[in-house]
C-alpha cells in the first residue's frame, strides 16, 4: 500500500480526498462533502482504481490540496 502523500508530487494541480468506502479520487477543481463521499466537479478521477492507496482514519478530513 501507498501514501497518499507519496503519490501527490507526482499528480496535476486540483484536489484528492477519500470516501466512506476508502475509495480515492482526483478532482479538478475543490469538492464538496455530499453524504458519505466528495462530489467532483466538474469530473473526478478514481486513483484506487490504479493505485492501492492506505486509507486515512477520517474520510471527513482526507481532502487535500495538491499544487
Amino acid at each position: 500500500m501507498v501514501n497518499i502523500e507519496d503519490l501527490i508530487p507526482f499528480m496535476k494541480k486540483g484536489w484528492v480526498a477519500m470516501d466512506k468506502n476508502g475509495s480515492w479520487i482526483w478532482c479538478s477543481k475543490k469538492p464538496t462533502k455530499s453524504g458519505c463521499c466528495w462530489f467532483c466537479s466538474p469530473w473526478g478521477i478514481c486513483l484506487s482504481h490504479s493505485f492501492n492507496i492506505a486509507p486515512v482514519e477520517d474520510w471527513k478530513k482526507s481532502l487535500r490540496k495538491v499544487e
